[in-house]
Order: C-alpha cells, then structure tokens, then sequence
C-alpha cells in the first residue's frame, strides 16, 4: 500500500534534495535536507507524528541502514526509501535510453570499477554526467537542470519509485 508522506527528509543535499524539494512543494509536502546521514537521525527525533519519508542514496547511506531500519520499525510514521543514488533513478527512469545503458542498469556490479569508483552512486553519478554531456539533459550533481522538472520528465524519473504516492 502506497505512502503519501507529510515530510521528506533527503541526505543528498544537492540535485536530488533539489528535485524532491520542487516535487514537495508542488504536492503539499514538506522537503528537508539533513546535510549527510549522519544527522538523519536528529531530525527524525525533531518530527511530531507525522508520515515522514526518508530518501537517502543506497551507495551512500550504507552503514546507517540496520540502525535507520530499527529506529524507523519502531515507529509507524517513518518510511525509508534508498534507491542506489538520484543519478541511478534517472538513468532507470527511461528518459535516457540504449541497450548499453539497460545492460549497466541490470548488472552493475560487471561494469564498475571498484579501483575507479569509490561508490557506486560516484558511478551513477559519473554514468550520467557522461550520458548527457552537450544535450538538452545535461546533468550537474550541484545544481538540477530544469529540465528534469518539466512534468513529463518528472513523472518518468517518480514512477521509478514504488511505493510512495506523490499526489
């Protein structure tokens, strides 16, 4: 059963904090950045009862899960969401297409280079940097392109996230 969140807290403090801010706003819904993983846990002591959602990026948030996920069980107000990193939500939205890229999507683990990337958000991130160089999605990690917001592009990278319901 879908979620429709109060409030969403983001540890990505950049284009992915950018994104869901502007999909908060427009939907009624609250978007807080908590400045990296560690300080997740000081804002969600902050929350009244309210329906909070938790976006973090999976690469980075890695050893904070087990506890955020025992904290978050003990409350039913709290949901958790971590998908690989924004720039992994994008490259799987379908608005960036190629069988190389549906190919490195199902199996990342055969394409990134551990002795190149420290993460595999820092692969996500340089993926898609690189799949978008000199278009019209041209993507930054520090300030959001957009373009990313016009409704139709939007609604593709949102339906990538099961679960939550925006509206």
């Amino acid at each position: 059963m879908p979620v429709k969140p109060e409030e969403i807290i983001t540890e990505d403090s950049n284009s992915g904090f950018e994104f869901f801010k502007a999909v908060g706003k427009e939907n009624g819904i609250n978007c807080e950045c908590a400045g990296g993983k560690s300080n997740i846990f000081h804002m969600l002591e902050q929350t009244e009862e309210k329906k909070i959602c938790v976006i973090a990026d999976g690469a980075a948030i890695g050893p904070e899960v087990d506890r955020l996920y025992q904290y978050a069980s003990r409350r039913d107000n709290i949901y958790l969401y971590f998908p690989e990193s924004f720039e992994w939500l994008i490259l799987s939205s379908g608005l960036i297409e190629g069988k190389e890229l549906q190919d490195i999507l199902e199996n990342p683990e055969v394409y990134i280079d551990s002795r190149t990337y420290f993460s595999w958000e820092r692969f996500f991130s340089h993926l898609l940097t690189e799949k978008t160089r000199d278009t019209y999605l041209q993507y930054s990690k520090s300030k959001l392109n957009e373009v990313y917001l016009h409704e139709k592009n939007r609604e593709m990278i949102l339906k990538v996230i099961k679960g939550i319901e925006w509206k």
